[in-house]
């Protein structure tokens, strides 16, 4: 059976299943049960029914995947449709990271805002140029980057490093990348929403450092538009991969996938290939995939 038919198929059964539990411990109890990341602004439709936004359903969807994909790493992700404002998959969506490059996108909308030189902005994002992402990050007053932006986009999981030069070890969750997202999308003039997106649709295929982008993402879908932030690291000790974007036309779907892995046990090749075979699923759960 396809992949995204095996996934339906068992969320579905899932669903019906913690539906009929939900339903008999509030008959039994009297209670009721709660569930415990061309550029125009999204132009969003009324959302839709009661029920499209509910975290629980998102989560039992994307265990089904995970199932499925069997991955080897630790991961966080979420696929949020943001004309329907809700989440089709979500996975310790509010599980904290190290955000590694995706910071970039923090200081390249606080140097756009500073009216610091785009074509710098452009290169930092597109090359994912830490050279670059330093000297604004220290021209910006490092830190307050963070702080100014987690104010302005509503970020409620993410925060500065400890140490005043480490943008890198910036903390942040898939769900705060969702909102980052439609803060660029939705928020920003749209001069500086232009240079972003430009940046971000025309990534570089290897990195400023020489590491290869096009893992996970880019990889997954092909042929469709798509506009992304990769990011990468190790040895704390852990190595690290991320990536985060928007897929579809009005880039409607926003993806954001960190994985984790002992970098003792699986290489650089290995965990990207796994990154891809996980955004393959993620990409194939939108509506209307082949």
């Amino acid at each position: 059976m396809p992949l995204k038919s095996t996934v339906f198929a068992r969320w579905k059964w899932l669903t019906g299943a913690v539906a009929a539990m939900v339903a008999l411990l509030a008959i039994a109890a009297g209670v009721s049960a709660a569930g415990v990341s061309g550029t125009k602004a999204v132009s969003r439709p009324p959302t839709a029914a009661s029920g499209f936004d509910d975290r629980p359903r998102a989560e039992i969807a994307a265990e089904a995947l995970l199932l499925e994909v069997e991955p080897v790493g630790d991961f966080g992700f979420v696929l949020y449709d943001s004309a329907r404002d809700g989440y089709l998959l979500s996975h310790r969506s509010d599980a904290v990271h190290f955000s590694q490059s995706i910071a970039k996108l923090l200081i390249a909308v606080s140097a756009l805002q500073a009216g610091m030189d785009s074509a710098a902005v452009t290169e930092m994002l597109s090359g994912s140029d830490d050279w670059i992402a330093s000297e604004l990050w220290e021209q910006l007053d490092g830190p307050a980057v963070v702080e100014d932006q987690v104010e302005a986009m509503g970020l409620e999981h993410t925060a500065p490093a400890e140490e005043w030069v480490r943008w890198g070890d910036t903390l942040t969750s898939a769900s705060d990348v969702v909102r980052v997202y439609e803060h660029l999308l939705e928020e920003l003039p749209e001069r500086e929403r232009a240079i972003v997106f430009a940046a971000l649709e025309g990534m570089a295929d290897v990195g400023a450092d020489g590491f290869d982008q096009t893992f996970d993402i880019p990889g997954a879908a092909v042929g469709r538009p798509w506009a992304v932030k990769q990011g990468w690291g190790c040895c704390k000790p852990d190595r690290f991969l991320v990536s985060t974007g928007t897929v579809g036309p009005d880039h409607r779907y926003i993806v954001a996938i960190f994985g984790a892995w002992d970098e003792r046990q699986v290489d650089e090749a290995q965990a990207a290939a796994e990154m891809t075979a996980l955004a393959e699923a993620v990409v194939g759960f939108i509506p209307g995939s082949v």
